[in-house]
């Protein structure tokens, strides 16, 4: 029996006793640690997206590191060595227990007509813990960020020749939203597997718009600060072909749909006045208050890929987003475009069973892609995206994985879209499992 198949059968022997009180326990610690330092990292983080400005800010990949390698995709191929967030049809592969997350770095250059600038980011990415409920049936807890909103620009208007009297402008926005994930895969036979996912969307999006008047000698500032708070449930259907076609060869078929779905939206419009350091509030007037809801894009993601199990994927990805069926709270589209994404990569393993040499067991994936994004400054066509990566999965025990991959990229042109973006990310993360959170201890 292969390696591959020995991990499978040992982990749905333990599968099919109750958790014990220490696998309870440690659930409950990581699931409480990724909450923490997610909350921590994301307010620390410093960056400058101008795109995020538009809609409900700038989509965030679901992707976790494995699928950073491989151009993000990931809706068609699986593994029981890292959990799939892409497709949840393809979670009960996973016959063992594994968490995951992972710290994302990005340093971008943006230009547009009058200058350049440098910005640095940090992000924790997706949080997961799967768990094996029985030999079939697969489920995932998460915490995933949905977008971001994070811009600072500003603007000054002279008002004398020599520039002693001017008015500047400064647009800063912040935020963004999160979803609390609740995932499951089941195996219907031998070669079918279907899912759903469940997610709580909420959070919390700022857009401010700051004057200050320096010609009168003015020593406070006016602000116009937009704050709205989004809540409520998306779903996620998945599923996956699995056949096998020759004796060591299995092709994989898998598609997603997030339909367009609804969340509610309570906006709260204020006009301040503030000091000249624009931190004490000297006195606030409420303008409007609107509690309505905003509609979200229906997404379809399409996969296929030839695997040779323990060796060999090579992937290919489709996705579609109708971004131009997306409505804010006051029933604008915002003059957002329709997305797709074409992404390609393969992973490779030189000799996954293997006694000894280390190198033999690492996993080496590649990955590039194409994307129209839904983002347009000059209201004409949308940024397009183009990426390579690369990167590979260190054991560290027997199911576990640092995962280290390197992505780099260009979005949009000056001539088209007004703003153009270099960018390279590294994204480090784990997967971490463990045969022993479902052992009970043996006394001699």
């Amino acid at each position: 029996m292969s390696k591959l198949k020995t991990l499978a059968h040992q982990t749905s022997l333990h599968n099919r006793k109750g958790l014990p009180v220490m696998a309870k326990l440690k659930i409950v610690s990581l699931l409480v640690l990724g909450l923490v330092l997610h909350s921590q990292w994301s307010s620390a983080q410093q960056s400058n997206s101008p795109y995020s400005y538009l809609g409900i800010g700038e989509a965030v990949t679901e992707a976790g590191s494995v699928n950073y390698m491989m151009g993000g995709l990931g809706v068609a191929n699986a593994s029981g060595l890292y959990i799939n967030n892409l497709n949840p049809a393809l979670l009960a592969r996973n016959r063992y227990t594994l968490f995951e997350m992972g710290v994302n770095t990005e340093v971008k250059g943006l230009q547009n007509f009058s200058k350049r600038s440098n910005t640095t980011r940090g992000t924790i990415g997706p949080i997961s813990l799967a768990l094996p409920v029985s030999s079939r049936w697969t489920m995932l807890l998460g915490l995933r960020p949905s977008t971001n909103v994070d811009y600072s620009t500003f603007s000054v208007n002279k008002l004398d020749l020599l520039g002693k009297d001017s008015t500047t402008i400064a647009y800063n926005g912040s935020g963004g939203l999160n979803k609390a994930v609740w995932s499951n895969g089941v195996r219907l036979n031998k070669n079918v597997y279907v899912g759903l996912e469940t997610s709580y969307t909420f959070g919390v999006i700022n857009n401010d718009i700051t004057t200050q008047n320096y010609s009168d000698g003015q020593n406070y500032q006016i602000k116009l600060a937009d704050r709205t708070n989004y809540s409520g449930l998306i779903f996620k259907l998945g599923g996956a072909w699995r056949p096998k076609i020759s004796k060591e060869y299995f092709l994989n078929i898998a598609a997603t749909a997030d339909f367009s779905q609804t969340l509610k939206a309570k906006s709260l419009r204020q006009f301040r006045t503030l000091d000249a350091s624009g931190i004490t509030a000297i006195n606030a007037d409420t303008l409007t208050q609107t509690t309505g809801h905003i509609t979200l894009p229906s997404t379809y993601r399409f996969g296929i890929s030839l695997e040779k199990p323990g060796q060999l994927n090579v992937s290919l990805d489709y996705s579609m987003t109708k971004w131009t069926a997306f409505r804010n709270v006051e029933g604008n589209s915002e003059k957002l475009v329709d997305a797709s994404t074409i992404a390609f990569g393969a992973e490779y393993i030189p000799d996954f069973e293997a006694i000894s040499g280390y190198f033999n067991h690492v996993v080496y994936r590649v990955g590039a892609s194409y994307t129209q994004s839904p983002y347009t400054v000059t209201g004409t066509a949308g940024a397009k995206d183009y990426n390579f990566s690369v990167g590979a999965s260190f054991p560290m025990r027997t199911i576990s994985y640092l995962n280290v991959a390197f992505v780099h990229g260009k979005r949009g042109t000056l001539a088209t879209n007004g703003i153009e973006e270099v960018y390279s990310k590294i994204v480090v993360g784990f997967s971490l499992g463990d045969f022993s959170w479902f052992r009970k201890p043996k006394i001699d």
